[in-house]
């Protein structure tokens, strides 16, 4: 069976939603929570999923918060 249109754009929606989530929550846990929230509309602004995928992998061992700003603007 396949998906609807409908179906597959909520599911892109919450799977987006929650690896910016996650990027989030990654940050926060090794940098000031209020640079890391100021962060979330530019995270938001972005619509490829994979490119959210490889800025969470990098959250994950970035060394600076600058540095994942590069990164996020790259």
């Amino acid at each position: 069976m396949r998906e609807s249109k409908t179906y597959q754009y909520q599911v892109e929606k919450i799977t987006r939603e929650t690896t910016i989530k996650h990027i989030l929550t990654l940050l926060k846990s090794e940098f000031h929570a209020e640079a890391v929230s100021a962060l979330t509309p530019s995270l938001q602004n972005i619509t490829d999923l994979q490119r959210l995928e490889e800025l969470h992998l990098a959250a994950a061992k970035v060394q600076s918060l600058d540095a994942f700003v590069q990164m996020l603007h790259e």
